[in-house]
C-alpha cells in the first residue's frame, strides 16, 4: 500500500492554555499547517485574562476542523489535560502544549505509528532552537541542558506531554494526569506511569516540535521551583534533591574554610582549612561539567560574560529546584502525600 493509500486513524489533539495571546496566532498557524488534521481539536483554558479565550473562540468559529474550547478558571495543568481528553470523542489522543512551535509533519509523525496496533503509545522528540537564545539567561539555559539533546533510548526517554499521543483506554488505565500535583509534574507522572504498565512505546526520533523558552533569569528560576515542587509532591528525584543539597553545603563551607585561612592563625588551622577546602572541591563538579560545555559551545555569542553569568545562574536555579523540592516533599497535606507513596509504588521499577 503506497502512502497516498494509507487511511491513518482519526484522533483528537487536546492542550491547555492559559495567557497566551502573545503567541496564540502562531501556533494556531502552526496547527492549521499540518499534513495530517485532527478530526478535533479540544482545549481546556485556565481562565486567562489576556484575550487568550476570546481568540480561541473566534478560532473555533471560522476553523474548518471542530474545535471545542473549555474553560474552568484556576484549574491546574493535568485538570485541564483531563477535561480536554474526556470530553474528546475519538479514541485517539494527541497531546501537546500551546506556546511550542510544530513542524508541518509533526501530528502525522506522532499518529502514523499507530497503523501498526500493537502501539498503544508515541513520545515524540523535542528541541529548543538554538537561534532564538539571544538573551544571557537564555544562552546559560542552552549550555547547561547542552543544547538540550535528549537520550532518545527506549526504557530511559520519557514521553513528554509536548509530544506525545496515545490510546484513551491508556489514559483510563492509568488514570488521567495526576491533578494532585499543584503546579507541575504531571506529564513527567503519566509518561513514567505508561512505561510501568508496559505498554508497548513508540518513540519518534525526529524533533518535530520547539520548546520555546524563557528569556530573563526570574522566569527560569521560577520554572525550576515548580520542577521542584512537582517533584517532591510526586516523591521522585528524592536522590538528586539530596545530591544537591550536599553539594551545595560544601560550596558554602569551602568558601568559609577559604576565609578562614586569612583570619585564623596558626599552622594547624591552616592545615585544617586545606584539608576541608579539598574535599569540599568535589561540590564544584558541576562547575566543572558547565565550563566543558561551555569550551565545546564557546564563540562570540557563548563569550566570557555566559561563562561567568552561568556560574551565578547555576546557583540560582538548584536553590529554586531546592526550596521547590522541600515545599513539595515536606510542605505537603496528608492527602498529597498518601497519593505519593501510592505512585512510588506503581513506578517502583520505573527509572
Amino acid at each position: 500500500m503506497s502512502a497516498a493509500e494509507l487511511k491513518y486513524p482519526q484522533f483528537s489533539l487536546v492542550s491547555t492554555v492559559f495567557n497566551e495571546a502573545k503567541r496564540l496566532e502562531q501556533t494556531i498557524s502552526d496547527i492549521e499547517g499540518q499534513t495530517l488534521k485532527p478530526a478535533e481539536i479540544v482545549i481546556t483554558d485556565a481562565g486567562s485574562n489576556d484575550g487568550t479565550f476570546e481568540m480561541l473562540i473566534e478560532w473555533a468559529r471560522r476553523s474548518i476542523t471542530p474545535v471545542i474550547i473549555l474553560q474552568k478558571n484556576r484549574c491546574n495543568v493535568a485538570e485541564g489535560r483531563n477535561m480536554a481528553i474526556e470530553a474528546a470523542q475519538y479514541n485517539l489522543i494527541a497531546s501537546t502544549d500551546f506556546g511550542c512551535r510544530f513542524h508541518p509533519e509533526w501530528l502525522k509523525s506522532i499518529i502514523s505509528p499507530f497503523l501498526d496496533p500493537v502501539v498503544s503509545a508515541v513520545g515524540g522528540a523535542f528541541k529548543v532552537d538554538e537561534n532564538e537564545q539571544t538573551t544571557i539567561a537564555a544562552k546559560v539555559d542552552y549550555i547547561l541542558a547542552d543544547g538540550y539533546k535528549l537520550n532518545l533510548t527506549p526504557g530511559y526517554f520519557i514521553p513528554s506531554s509536548r509530544s506525545i499521543a496515545y490510546k484513551k483506554e491508556v489514559f483510563h488505565k492509568i488514570g488521567g494526569y495526576c491533578e494532585w500535583l499543584t503546579l507541575a509534574g504531571d506529564d513527567m507522572v503519566f509518561g513514567k506511569e505508561i512505561m510501568a504498565l508496559g505498554y508497548n512505546i513508540h518513540i519518534v526520533n525526529k524533533p518535530n516540535v520547539s520548546w520555546i523558552r524563557h528569556k530573563t533569569p526570574h522566569a527560569f528560576v521560577k520554572e525550576m521551583f515548580r520542577y521542584g515542587l512537582g517533584n517532591g509532591e510526586a516523591h521522585v528525584d528524592f536522590k538528586n534533591f539530596k545530591l544537591y543539597i550536599a553539594q551545595l553545603a560544601l560550596r558554602v563551607i569551602f568558601i568559609i574554610a577559604f576565609l578562614a585561612m586569612f583570619l585564623l592563625k596558626g599552622t594547624i588551622f591552616l592545615i585544617i582549612t586545606s584539608i576541608v577546602m579539598m574535599i569540599s572541591l568535589w561540590a564544584f563538579l558541576p562547575y566543572w561539567g558547565f565550563f566543558k560545555r561551555w569550551l565545546r559551545y564557546r564563540s562570540s555569542k557563548y563569550d566570557w560574560r555566559v561563562l561567568l553569568y552561568g556560574f551565578w545562574l547555576y546557583e540560582r536555579l538548584k536553590i529554586g529546584y531546592i526550596k521547590g523540592y522541600f515545599k513539595g516533599y515536606y510542605g505537603s497535606p496528608d492527602f498529597r502525600k498518601n497519593e505519593a507513596l501510592s505512585l512510588s509504588v506503581k513506578l517502583k521499577n520505573v527509572r
